[in-house]
């Protein structure tokens, strides 16, 4: 039986630890601020309430962290968006091992980690999003991923079973989700290693900061890097010889400041972002020969909007008429 968001509702009114709004506005809970609206959001407080929600879901759903690295459709998303709560913020330290939520902001677990000298950590310093969000992207730099200091990982998979996988079980490429199965990851854990100064790791992590607020346009809208490094190249160099930095398409600019982010200067929607991705994309590979893959996560597009990313999109919108299909063409300017 066809599960619709209305009947999730009715079959978990009752259970502790499940709070659902319907029609949740999403720009506000999204770094780039666009988006339209989804059709049922529940926040889950408890593990349980995990356990019992996931057999109930039939897709699209989606797991909301921070907001960040996310582009989601202007129009309502039809689906259900799970964000986790309280329960899942827990961040403690037993002897060798650190211990975390999914729902923990990642620049607080990587405070925590450089204190206590779980050595590597400090290499994710200024990176944001939570800890759920980092696995789903295996979220780092060139120097240093989440799974390559991760020791274990519990997710509840799409049946409510919990289940728990050693590092070696992972999944460790580049900008793709850690976990080995679907669901939502709920906590992983850390060993501290040999190495570990939290002298010498303030220092770098101070450094890492500092940097990154001055390379990166850290007061405006945005949902982080745009696009991930091909191999053997730098993303944000090849935008940028492109000759695309300041480039917009409606309220949606190629940041002046990093060629590799995308700017809401205001009034930008979704299909402004989106639009100015497919441009980007279009134009390195007309320059340069290099096809740039989005490391930001498409939400709830139709193929047509889509076009050549379609194959990446997270989830598509594949209900719609082709009447509302139509995509306003916008003057490029700058």
């Amino acid at each position: 039986m066809h599960r619709t968001p209305e009947k999730i509702i009715r079959t978990l009114a009752r259970e502790p630890g499940l709070v659902f709004t319907e029609s949740m506005p999403l720009p506000r809970l999204t770094t780039i601020g666009t988006g339209g609206k989804t059709r049922l959001f529940v926040q889950v407080e408890t593990l349980a309430a995990l356990k019992k929600l996931m057999p109930e879901l039939e897709p699209p759903w989606f797991v909301l962290g921070a907001g960040s690295n996310l582009l989601v459709s202007d129009r309502e998303f039809p689906g259900v968006i799970i964000r986790l709560g309280r329960g899942f913020r827990r961040l403690r330290r037993t002897g060798e091992r650190l211990s975390c939520g999914a729902a923990v902001a990642l620049p607080r677990l990587v405070a925590a980690a450089v204190d206590a000298g779980f050595a590597g950590f400090e290499e994710l310093s200024g990176i944001p999003g939570t800890l759920g969000g980092a696995a789903a992207m295996n979220a780092g730099t060139h120097l240093k991923q989440l799974g390559d200091l991760a020791h274990r990982l519990w997710m509840v998979d799409t049946a409510g079973v919990w289940q728990s996988f050693s590092r070696q079980a992972l999944r460790h490429d580049y900008r793709s989700s850690l976990a080995p199965a679907a669901g939502v990851v709920t906590a992983m854990t850390f060993l501290r290693l040999a190495g570990g100064d939290p002298e010498a790791q303030h220092q770098r992590a101070a450094l890492l900061d500092g940097q990154r607020k001055v390379k990166h346009p850290w007061r405006r809208r945005t949902f982080g890097s745009t696009f991930k490094n091909p191999p053997g190249e730098v993303a944000a160099r090849l935008i940028d010889r492109a000759g695309l930095k300041g480039t917009c398409i409606g309220g949606a600019r190629v940041s002046p400041v990093h060629a590799n982010f995308i700017e809401n200067t205001g009034e930008a929607t979704s299909l402004d972002v989106l639009e100015l991705i497919k441009h980007v994309r279009s134009e390195v590979q007309r320059r340069f020969g290099v096809s740039l893959e989005p490391e930001v996560r498409l939400l709830g597009f139709t193929e047509r909007e889509l076009g050549e990313l379609a194959p990446l999109a997270v989830s598509r919108n594949e209900n719609l008429t082709a009447e509302t299909q139509h995509i306003t063409q916008k003057k490029l300017r700058g």
